[in-house]
């Protein structure tokens, strides 16, 4: 009878094991998907094609004529087709093992137009390297520089800055070109300049390109040695009277930050560094209650004397440096543009303003960009007439951020930011002579720059006769930069000034550019080519003068003036004038938009 029951109780145990396995089968059954993607102009195969299911981890790659195979856990999913230049594809699985899938070119990244040189060309028939920044992916962000907002979107495009509210931008292109300067060239509506960008209202911009290599960029010359960053701004389209008002704040803070020693921490690493190089930890600053024993150096207290300083004016503190120089900053950006396009004539207007209130304290950067363009389309549109300038305002507080920042960092926190009386904290014996930089901060709040920059062109277009382009294009490139401030008398710790000093500094900087080209296209069946002749003459021109004097009264900018100074009257000055006169060519040929080749010469 046991034996029975037994053979029961096995059979059962079969029996769930059977069951277990057949819904095991059914859940994790596999599906083979195959088929042949190709391309739907010419229905070749296309290999690499990207295909996974969506919402999963699971894909494949079509082999060398097109064909693939992936398996998936359910036919009730889709399945997605991707490959550079081409449309992505979604495809719902179905009940048929097999899928079959033809690809479109992607039109726009193809046949899109490319500003290189002093022509467009389609991006499939560029020879060189050059990379299109979407500006889509920036369009919210602050708009200072448009250049701080590319960076990290173009491979071997690096921008630095000091942090400070209305600083340029260091660019370098695929690495240090040069010594002394690494600066691109910039290309702004077709007018070359060296000058930074942060002048220009980002607002305004339509297309930013790179041109990273010789290939693309030798149509400029030596000047394009560490690349070419070209600037298209915005025109107005065909439409009805559009009138469009964008506003932005933003608020901007540090996520992270260093944190110093504070006074005891400080004062225990210095007695630490001492005992293990066997040395008295002796100090003016802290004094060390401890055993003695270099063996077994055991620390009971620190305490630290009444005042600091031989003259009694300074107690120890425990200044965060860092926290004293800092505070949230507020950017401010608003934007009105007014266009109208018709069939002969189009024109735009805008106005920008910008404001930046800095994350160290009195930092402060504002600037009013105001830019009209225009175009006529004359003699059944075979001539077209037009102009682009744009003026730039800009004043900014005179604070050097980045030494603000150092010393905040390597000022001791036992060093209060006033005395006693209200003067400054500083160093006292036995410290390095490290600033205070709440003083360089109050002491040069009042001290500013104010610059102004006109920049544009005006063009003559004419089409004689049919793919023959000639046209004139006249611009200018100036800037007036000046600036006045004075450097107070001051005493912190035993960093003493006992003078005053009031410097202007102005620098004039102006160049003209005049370029004429010509352009002829044509296509004879599988062949097609395009030349381009040209000749550039610029002028360069700049002046500087700079003149302090010594001894006020009063450190007031508001009297403070050149004639009011008492002695030590400085000046210097200078100047410099160049021309570039250049005559260049390039030619481009395509056959069966497979094979290209391109010749440049200037």
């Amino acid at each position: 009878m046991k034996e029975i029951n037994s053979l029961r109780l096995k059979l059962r145990h079969y029996a769930l094991l059977l069951i277990l396995n057949a819904f095991a089968n059914i859940s994790f059954a596999q599906y083979v998907i195959k088929g042949t993607v190709t391309d739907a102009t010419t229905g070749y195969g296309l290999p690499g094609v990207n295909i996974f299911l969506k919402g999963t981890n699971i894909g494949t790659i079509t082999n060398v004529d097109g064909t693939y195979s992936i398996e998936i856990p359910a036919k009730k999913s889709v399945l997605v087709y991707s490959f550079v230049g081409y449309k992505t594809k979604e495809v719902d699985i179905t009940q048929s093992s097999t899928i079959d899938v033809s690809m479109e070119v992607e039109v726009i990244q193809l046949e899109a137009s490319v500003v290189v040189g002093y022509t467009t060309e389609k991006k499939k028939d560029l020879t060189g390297s050059v990379a299109i920044v979407n500006l889509s992916d920036v369009k919210d962000l602050p708009a200072d520089n448009i250049i701080k907002n590319i960076q990290g979107r173009i491979p071997g495009l690096f921008v630095t800055t000091d942090g400070s509210p209305g600083s340029g931008a260091r660019i370098t292109i695929r690495g240090t070109g040069t010594i002394n300067n690494n600066d691109p060239l910039f290309i702004i509506d077709g007018v070359p300049t060296k000058s930074g960008m942060h002048e220009l209202n980002a607002k305004d911009i339509e297309s930013v390109q790179v041109l990273k290599d010789a290939a693309s960029a030798s149509i400029y010359g030596s000047r394009a040695a560490n690349g070419v960053i070209v600037i298209t701004t915005k025109s107005a389209k065909l439409e009805k009277t559009r009138i469009e008002f964008a506003s932005n704040w933003s608020l901007q803070q540090y996520t992270s930050k260093l944190d110093p020693l504070n006074t005891e921490e400080r004062g225990r690493v210095y007695w630490q560094a001492c005992v293990n190089d066997r040395l008295s930890p002796t100090n003016p600053i802290y004094n060390y209650v401890w055993n003695g024993d270099f063996n077994h150096p055991i620390l009971a207290s620190i305490t630290y004397p009444e005042y600091i300083d031989p003259n009694k004016t300074m107690k120890p503190a425990d200044t965060r440096w860092f926290d004293e120089i800092s505070r949230p900053s507020v950017l401010q950006n608003y934007n009105l543009t007014v266009s109208k396009g018709g069939d002969k004539s189009r024109s735009l207007f805008s106005i920008g303003w910008y404001d930046n209130k800095g994350i160290i304290k009195e930092t402060h950067f504002s600037r009013v960009n105001a830019r009209f363009n225009s175009s006529f389309n004359l003699l059944n549109n075979r001539l077209t007439l037009g102009e682009n300038f744009t003026m730039s305002f800009q004043q900014e507080v005179l604070i050097n951020a980045s030494d603000v920042l150092f010393t905040s960092l390597v000022q001791q926190p036992i060093v209060p930011v006033h005395t006693e009386d209200g003067g400054w904290g500083g160093p006292a014996p036995g410290m390095t002579d490290r600033q205070n930089p709440v003083r360089l901060i109050e002491d040069n709040k009042q001290n500013r720059y104010k610059y102004s920059r006109p920049f544009g062109n005006v063009y003559l277009q004419l089409d004689p006769i049919k793919n023959l382009t000639i046209k004139s294009s006249f611009g200018i490139d100036y800037s007036l930069y000046y600036a006045r401030a004075i450097q107070k008398k001051y005493v912190s710790g035993f960093l003493v000034e006992n003078n005053n000093t009031l410097t202007n500094n102005m620098n004039y900087y102006g160049n003209y550019v005049w370029s004429n080209t010509a352009t002829y296209k044509f296509n004879i069946k599988k062949h097609s080519a395009d030349f381009l002749l040209g000749t550039e003459q610029i002028k360069y021109k700049s002046e500087w003068y700079s003149a302090s004097r010594q001894g006020y009264v009063s450190e007031d900018l508001n009297f403070a003036y050149l004639s009011s100074g008492a002695k030590n009257q400085l000046n210097a000055g200078g100047g410099s004038l160049s021309t570039l006169l250049s005559y260049f060519g390039k030619v481009n040929y395509s056959y069966n938009d497979r094979y290209l080749l391109s010749f440049t010469l200037r």
